[in-house]
């Protein structure tokens, strides 16, 4: 089974859109595949594609500091020690579980043992169904922090539905950014998409991700999402592409039809086939095949 996972540095430039009409496209020509939705800030992918909901699970990846009160003294020296300020009071420490790392301090120096850390649930993995396509997608609990841990979470449970249900390929839909919930998308995978736009913004993110996804030593490929923005922007784009060896895989115009679409809960590659973008899309999914061999 191969991995692709699918980027961007720079979020809005309409990489689950993206993820989601590949993910149709491979699925009408026979291509068996899961979808895993790393974006666990804002999951939205079984949104774009109209996905069913089937089931869904709490999961633990943060540890916080927890309290004794039989125990603890009132000594107070875990709020001294707590260099995050999550620890606070005057008479008896109370933990504020938001701004908790679970770094552990509070508990090694707490001279009762009263203080310890343990996993807390701070989010849920939904598993979703978009027609043949099985979807396993992260949702991280508001204010809550480790979305990188989550997001392996989300990734080795993908592989698991994968694995039963014989997909040729896992498609994941990454986070934008470059931090840690990118890493953790990145990992295993065979190839990366990275999807920009011809901004100056965009172009500077893209040399980002860029850059992470090279000290990994994972190929990648670019799409030029509207290239039509600012000519411009985009032939800077491409000749950046060109001197740094970033193959460009596809190009997809602006196209009203696309965001006309989304605004009714439906693909544009399924309301309008033969729409710019559509066509667009189509050419790109025949390069995503080829990554496939």
């Amino acid at each position: 089974m191969k991995e692709i996972v699918i980027l961007s540095g720079k979020g809005g430039v309409g990489k689950s859109s993206l993820t989601a009409a590949l993910a149709h496209l491979l699925t009408e020509k026979g291509t068996r595949l899961t979808l895993a939705d790393t974006d666990v800030d804002a999951p939205n992918l079984h949104i774009v594609l109209g996905a069913e909901f089937d089931r869904s699970r709490a999961v633990a990846a943060s540890d916080k500091a927890i309290i004794d009160y039989e125990k603890c003294s009132r000594c107070m020296r875990c709020v001294k020690a707590c260099a995050f300020d999550s620890i606070i009071g005057d008479n008896e420490p109370i933990i504020i579980s938001y701004s908790c790392e679970g770094c552990g301090v509070c508990a090694l120096v707490c001279p009762e043992e009263a203080v310890s850390v343990q996993p807390m649930e701070n989010g849920k993995i939904n598993f979703v169904t978009s027609g043949a396509v099985r979807v396993v997608a992260g949702e991280l609990g508001i204010g809550e922090s480790s979305s990188g841990r989550l997001v392996d979470i989300v990734k080795r449970e993908a592989r698991q539905e994968a694995s039963l249900n014989g997909s040729d390929l896992l498609l994941t839909d990454g986070p934008p950014g470059i931090g840690c919930p990118v890493i953790a998308a990145l990992k295993g995978s065979d190839y990366a998409i990275l999807v920009s736009e011809p901004t100056p913004s965009a172009l500077s993110d893209l040399q980002r991700i860029t850059e992470v996804v090279r000290g990994f030593n994972i190929p990648a490929g670019a799409v030029l999402n509207r290239n039509d923005m600012d000519e411009k922007s985009a032939r800077i784009t491409r000749d950046w592409l060109i001197r740094n060896e970033v193959p460009l895989l596809g190009e997809i115009p602006y196209d009203p039809c696309l965001p006309q679409a989304l605004a009714r809960g439906a693909l544009a590659v399924n309301m309008y086939p033969d729409a710019p973008s559509s066509l667009a899309l189509r050419n790109l999914h025949k390069v995503v095949e080829g990554l496939l061999d």
